[in-house]
């Protein structure tokens, strides 16, 4: 079954799971104290996860044990809208006694705020935008999400590439997220996510299975003292060490209109 007929047969499951997440939104906005942390990421995790079996991806979850119980920094490639609810199901412990769930907080650009479903969903785990063509003041707001990821430790997810991969193979991983965890002398874990470019090729056939994996733990110790380029080609090359190049076949990345810098 192609994944845009699934869609037709899933889309009232597929709608309440998101006005469901739309809707503690509304009240959280309104009310902020009336979900604690825990309850947000938890509403946030569970309905991610139910969404992306709707649209028939599976996850295959490598390294869980080696993301830190405190504050940490997570660096994945990007490829597809999906990959932020890829992060979050991969944090989810899914009712695995022997896991413990993870909370994730983020950082997307400026553009994203135009879709105003993600931004309201978004908000429910107070999401940091920046601008990049205000270098200046997208470092400030990475100081500060990365404060806010310290004080409440949580996994600050970061995505150097800074936009979805327009040809399959990672692109340039930029200084900003490896200056924001030597400031804020944060642990970091390289993310690898491999076959998620075309979780949304309406076209494709049958479950994707797309896989995550969590590198072993970078402390700051181990990069304090580095230069920021090379601070970013080092966790290029760990990312890259388990990534296979994709081919892009859906019109998510082919029209992608925010890859240009």
């Amino acid at each position: 079954m192609k994944l845009k007929t699934r869609i037709f047969w899933r889309a009232i499951p597929l709608l309440h799971n998101l006005t469901v997440l739309k809707s503690k939104a509304a009240r959280n906005r309104k009310m902020p104290e009336y979900y604690k942390q825990s309850e947000k990421h938890f509403y946030i995790q569970k309905h991610c996860s139910n969404i992306l079996k709707h649209l028939n991806v599976e996850l295959q979850v490598e390294g869980f044990e080696n993301i830190p119980n405190g504050p940490c920094f997570l660096t994945p490639n990007h490829s597809t809208y999906l990959d932020p609810l890829i992060i979050v199901s991969a944090l989810w412990n899914h009712g695995d006694g022997s896991k413990k769930s993870k909370p994730a907080t983020f950082v997307a650009r400026n553009e994203v705020q135009k879709k105003k479903m993600i931004k309201k969903i978004a908000e429910l785990i107070d999401t940091f935008y920046i601008d990049t063509n205000k270098p200046k003041d997208a470092l400030a707001i990475l100081r500060e999400f990365g404060q806010y990821v310290k004080r409440n430790s949580t996994c600050g997810v970061i995505f150097p590439e800074g936009t979805r991969t327009k040809d399959g193979k990672l692109q340039t991983f930029h200084a900003g997220a490896f200056l924001t965890a030597q400031s804020t002398y944060i642990p970091l874990v390289p993310v690898t996510i491999n076959n998620a470019a075309n979780a949304l090729d309406k076209n494709r056939e049958g479950k994707l299975v797309v896989t995550v994996k969590f590198h072993p733990v970078i402390r700051p110790q181990q990069f304090q003292t580095l230069d920021k380029k090379d601070f970013a080609e080092w966790i290029k090359s760990i990312v890259a060490s388990s990534y296979i190049d994709q081919t892009i076949t859906s019109s998510e990345t082919i029209k992608n209109t925010f890859s240009k810098r």
